[in-house]
């Protein structure tokens, strides 16, 4: 009987993480060791607090988002990340709030005459088909 019990509790265990997003998300990085990096994530932090930012291709580890979906918004971002930024830095980035919502965050920086670095944050309107 214990060892039913021990098993039904560990079948239970393993169900429940699987449920809770096992998603592998990858935590942002400044790979390109940018000076505007820290600023924009500095940036969205104080417009998101205790919010955990990830590389914008996380998306498609979101398993709960439907997989053309998750495709269509790789496939986006990844050509818009390609276009010639009208900023001096423009990135994409996901984020997952402290409500547990995910947000597809663009952000873009400029250097201003003083070169303090001015960085504007905006979610985008994909992030609706997040949660």
């Amino acid at each position: 009987m214990k060892t039913i019990l021990k098993g039904i509790l560990a079948l239970g265990l393993i169900s429940f993480l699987a449920g809770c997003g096992g998603d592998s998300l990858t935590k942002a990085e400044n790979k390109d060791n940018s000076p505007f990096f820290n600023p924009a994530i500095e940036k969205i932090k104080s417009k998101y607090p205790n919010c955990e930012i990830y590389d914008y291709t996380s998306i498609k580890n979101l398993s709960h988002v439907d997989s053309k979906i998750r495709n269509s918004l790789i496939q986006f971002y990844t050509r818009e990340s390609q276009e010639k930024p009208l900023s001096d830095y423009s990135k994409y980035f996901l984020i997952k709030t402290n409500e547990n919502k995910y947000k597809i965050i663009g952000i873009d920086c400029y250097k201003e005459k003083n070169n303090s670095i001015n960085c504007v944050p905006a979610e985008t309107q994909d992030s609706k088909y997040l949660n």
